[in-house]
């Protein structure tokens, strides 16, 4: 199988299981496939583009505010767009001078922000469900370091997993260990502090 916006490659999980052949290559990318959503499930946000600059992403959002919106992670925006009277047609066009992004300080430490501020000349059409259409590159610019760390270690987890049905891999000679169903201890460890709280924004 294609793995779709992985956070680790196939030959760093080969190369971390010490395997050189290809035998198990569809066993270990369906593990690797399965260790980034889980990764993404974990974390509420996901590390990857969604979209590029010729051709965006389009994203909905209901208001929450009138001047503050929290949205989905971006890397850049190219149209914010209200729908002022529910007619679906978003012919609201804001300006670059109408809103301002936040964490402002974000992109400078890799974080992408996500969080939108009226002001200029619009509000937030608050309580007009689906009211403010945004298109830009959604996502991280880049995969963090502990992303790509986590996916590692919990693709290898999954794939061994798979050749430990009774859930214990090793040998009596070198010792056993528990492969869980759940997300390694060291993974979650590395990917706390990319976890949204309660789904919102950081």
């Amino acid at each position: 199988m294609a793995i779709t916006n992985g956070y680790v490659t196939l030959n760093e999980v080969k190369d971390a299981l010490n395997l050189e052949d290809s035998i198990d290559n569809a066993a270990l990318e369906m593990a690797i496939a399965t260790a980034s959503r889980q990764i993404d499930d974990y974390c509420g946000r996901f590390f990857y583009k969604d979209g590029t600059e010729l051709l965006p992403a389009t994203r909905y959002y209901t208001p929450t505010d009138y001047y503050i919106q929290p949205v989905d992670d971006f890397v850049s925006i190219s149209e914010i767009a209200t729908d002022d009277n529910f007619d679906r047609l978003y012919l609201t066009v804001w300006t670059a001078d109408d809103a301002m992004f936040e964490p402002v300080n974000n992109p400078s430490r890799g974080w992408p922000m996500s969080r939108l501020l009226a002001v200029g000349s619009y509000v937030f059409p608050f309580n007009l469900p689906q009211s403010i259409r945004v298109k830009g590159v959604f996502g991280w610019s880049a995969v963090p370091y502990e992303v790509k760390t986590a996916a590692k270690i919990q693709a290898s987890r999954l794939f061994l997993r798979n050749q430990s049905p009774f859930g214990i891999a090793g040998n009596t000679d070198l010792g056993t260990v528990r492969l869980a169903a759940k997300l390694d201890a060291d993974v979650e460890a590395l990917l706390r502090p990319l976890r949204k709280n309660n789904g919102l924004a950081v």
